[in-house]
C-alpha cells in the first residue's frame, strides 16, 4: 500500500495526459471531417461528396483506432516497468528475501486489512560482531554467511510468515504471536538452531573460504521482537482517511520497527543468542541514558563530578597500614540527582564520553594531590581506573596523564593504574598493548575485580602487572569456620600472584576475622567498611592529617 506512492501518482498522470490527447485528437479529427465534407458539398455532387466523405471518415477512423493502440501500448509498457521495479525495489538483491520495503507494504496491509485480525510479532534480528567476520575472512565469506542465514530463516517459517533483509546483516521477522512466553522461546529455538547449522555446514566453498570453521566456534545472533496488537492498532486507525491514513500508518510501521531494534540491542552481549521482548521500559531507560548524555558537559563545567577516595592499608602487620586509595568518580547533577558511577559510566562507554571523563578524572586527582602536597602532607599513591574506550585511545591518554602530572608538580610514582578484568574479553591485545605501554612510562597497573571476568590467566604472563585485585564476591560469603577446602580458591590466587612477583589487593572488607584470614594466607593489602568507606575530599585529607 505504501510501496510506489511516488510511481503511482507518476503513472496516474500519464493515464490523464493520454486519455487528454486522445479527446483532442479525436475533436481535432472531428473538427477537420466537417469542415472538409463542407468544402466537399460546397464544390463537388451530393453523391460524390458523400462518397469521398465516407473514405475520409474511415481512414480518420482508422488513424484515431492506431492512435488510440499507441496510446494504450505507452500504458501497458508503463505499467510493465513499474511492476518489474516493483519486483526489484521489494526484493534484496543478495538474498532474494523481501526487503524494508516490502515490510513496509505488509505490515501496512495487515494495520488496514478487513480480514480477521491476527496478532504478530516482528522480530529484528542481527548477527553479533558480524563486522569482524567480514574483515577476518573477507566480504565474500560475510555474503556467504547472510545468504545462508537468510535460506535458514526462510526455511522456519510458518504459513502467512515472512523474513526481510534489511540492512548488512540485519533481518526482520514477521511471526504469528502465541503469547509473550512462546514467542521468546520460539525465537531462541530460531537463533540456536541457525547457529548450530551454521557451524555443521556441509557447503564446501564455505568451509574453504574460512579455513575449516568461524572462529573455531558458533557464530551468535541477538534478536528483539515487539508483539502487534493487530486489533488495537486497527482501532487506533479509525477516523483517519486518505493521505492521513497513509501517514499514519507509516508513523506506526516505523514505531514497530524503532521498538524491535530496540529490543535487540537492549539484550545484545548479554548471552549468547539473546532474546528481549519489547517493553515500555526499555524506550524510559534509552530516554534516561538520553538525559546523562545531554547533561555530561554541562556537568563538567558546572564542577557536578567529584572524586571519593577509597582507601587502601597494608595487613603484613598486627596494624594495618594506610598505603594509599583508589579514586571514585561520583556525580551529583542539578538535572538528575546524584548518580554512583554504575548509572552512568556504561552510558559514556558506548557514547565515547567515557575518555573525557577519564581524562577529567586524571585532572580533579592531580589537582587534590597538588593541593595536599602544598600543605606539607605526605600522599600515598593513588590508583584511577581506565575504561575501556580510553585504552583504545593509548598514547593519547597517557600523553594526557604526563601534561598534567607536569602542570601540577606531581610525582608519577603517586599515580597508578587499574583496569577492569572484564576489559581483556574486548581485544586482550589491546589490553597487552596499553599495559605495556603504561609500564614503559613508568606506571604501575593493576586488574581490578579480579575472578569476576572471563579472562584467561594466561593474560597475566602476557602483561607486566603490578598488582591483582580480587572482587569482592570471593569474600561475601566467608564465615569465621570456612574449611580449607573452602578457602581454597582464595589461597590458590594469592599464592599463585605472590609466585609471579604480584601484590594483591582484597576488596569489600567488612569484618575482621576476613582480615585475619587473608593476612594468614599472605594477601598484601586490603580494601572495604572494615577499615574504610569511600571519603570526600575534605574527609580524606583529614585522613592524611591525622596520619602526618
Amino acid at each position: 500500500m505504501i510501496w510506489g506512492m511516488a510511481m503511482v501518482k507518476g503513472l496516474r498522470h500519464r493515464i490523464y495526459l493520454l486519455f487528454s490527447l486522445t479527446a483532442v485528437m479525436a475533436i481535432i479529427m472531428m473538427c477537420l471531417s466537417n469542415k472538409i465534407g463542407n468544402r466537399l458539398l460546397g464544390e463537388l455532387s451530393l453523391e460524390k461528396a458523400n462518397g469521398l466523405l465516407w473514405e475520409l471518415d474511415k481512414a480518420l477512423l482508422l488513424l484515431f483506432v492506431l492512435f488510440v493502440l499507441g496510446v494504450g501500448y505507452c500504458l501497458f509498457c508503463d505499467i510493465k516497468q513499474i511492476m518489474t521495479q516493483k519486483a526489484y525495489s521489494v526484493r534484496d538483491a543478495v538474498t532474494q528475501l523481501p526487503n524494508i520495503a516490502a515490510y513496509h507494504e505488509d505490515i501496512t496491509n495487515i494495520l488496514c486489512s478487513d480480514e480477521e485480525p491476527q496478532d504478530y510479532i516482528m522480530v529484528a534480528m542481527d548477527i553479533d560482531k558480524f563486522k569482524t567476520v567480514n574483515e577476518i575472512f573477507g566480504f565474500t565469506c560475510g555474503t556467504k554467511i547472510i545468504k545462508m542465514v537468510a535460506s535458514m530463516l526462510k526455511n522456519r517459517l510458518q504459513e502467512g510468515e515472512q523474513c526481510y533483509r534489511i540492512s548488512n546483516d540485519l533481518f526482520y521477522l514477521l511471526l504469528k504471536s502465541q503469547g509473550r512466553s512462546a514467542d521468546f522461546e520460539r525465537i531462541r529455538d530460531v537463533l540456536d538452531s541457525i547457529a548450530i547449522d551454521l557451524v555443521s555446514t556441509d557447503d564446501q566453498d564455505f568451509l574453504d573460504g574460512i579455513d575449516g570453521g568461524i572462529y573455531n566456534h558458533a557464530l551468535s545472533f541477538s534478536a528483539g521482537g515487539v508483539i502487534i496488537k493487530a486489533k488495537e492498532m486497527r482501532e487506533s486507525l479509525q477516523g483517519f482517511e486518505g493521505e492521513d491514513l497513509q501517514e499514519r500508518c507509516l508513523e506506526l510501521v516505523a514505531k514497530i520497527g524503532d521498538n524491535a531494534n530496540i529490543a535487540r540491542k537492549e539484550g545484545k552481549n548479554k548471552n549468547v543468542n539473546s532474546v528481549s521482548i519489547f517493553d515500555e521500559s526499555m524506550r524510559q531507560a534509552i530516554l534516561e541514558d538520553k538525559k546523562i548524555e545531554d547533561a555530561f558537559l554541562i556537568g563538567i563545567e558546572r564542577g557536578e563530578f567529584m572524586i571519593y577516595y577509597q582507601p587502601k592499608f597494608y595487613i603484613h602487620g598486627e596494624e594495618a597500614v594506610h598505603g594509599g586509595a583508589e579514586a571514585l568518580i561520583r556525580w551529583d547533577s542539578n538535572e538528575l540527582g546524584f548518580m554512583p558511577p554504575g548509572k552512568f559510566i556504561p552510558v559514556f562507554e558506548r557514547d565515547g564520553n567515557a575518555i573525557r571523563l577519564d581524562m577529567h578524572v586524571v585532572d580533579l586527582v592531580c589537582q587534590n594531590i597538588c593541593e595536599w602536597r602544598s600543605k606539607g602532607l605526605e600522599v600515598a599513591p593513588i590508583s584511577i581506573n581506565v575504561s575501556r574506550p580510553t585504552m583504545v585511545n593509548g598514547p593519547g591518554y597517557i600523553e594526557f596523564v604526563k601534561e598534567r602530572l607536569f602542570l601540577y608538580d606531581v610525582p608519577q610514582e603517586l599515580i597508578d593504574f587499574e583496569i577492569l578484568e572484564s576489559s581483556s574479553e574486548v581485544d586482550e591485545d589491546m589490553v597487552v598493548n596499553f599495559v605495556n605501554e603504561i609500564h614503559s612510562q613508568g606506571f604501575k597497573i593493576s586488574i581490578d575485580d579480579f575472578g569476576t571476568g572471563m579472562s584467561s590467566l594466561g593474560l597475566l604472563r602476557r602483561i607486566p602487572l603490578d598488582t591483582l585485585k580480587l572482587d569482592k564476591s570471593f569474600f561475601d560469603n566467608m564465615s569465621l569456620n570456612m574449611t580449607e577446602k573452602e578457602t581454597a580458591v582464595i589461597r590458590y590466587m594469592i599464592q599463585m600472584a605472590k609466585t609471579m612477583g604480584i601484590r594483591t589487593i582484597a576488596e569489600g572488607i567488612e569484618e575482621k576475622f576476613q582480615v585475619d584470614i587473608l593476612r594468614k594466607y599472605g594477601c598484601d593489602m586490603v580494601q572495604g567498611y572494615y577499615f574504610s568507606r569511600p571519603l570526600s575530599v575534605p574527609d580524606y585529607e583529614k585522613m592524611l592529617n591525622k596520619e602526618n
